[in-house]
């Protein structure tokens, strides 16, 4: 649930859905998915603050 939701509110949804699906359809594999959603979402939020910073 907590993976779609994340799916749902991210800038790159498309991308979070197919790591998603990806998790639930091999959980052994999940770890790296997760690590990989984590880390764009911090990117996501760095870029943001830059957009804000430079008013693009």
């Amino acid at each position: 649930g907590a993976i779609l939701w994340q799916a749902e509110v991210s800038w790159q949804g498309a991308e979070f859905w197919l790591f998603g699906f990806a998790v639930d359809v091999n959980p052994s594999d999940g770890v790296p998915f997760l690590d990989v959603i984590h880390v764009l979402q911090e990117v996501q939020v760095q870029v943001e603050a830059v957009r804000c910073l430079h008013g693009v």
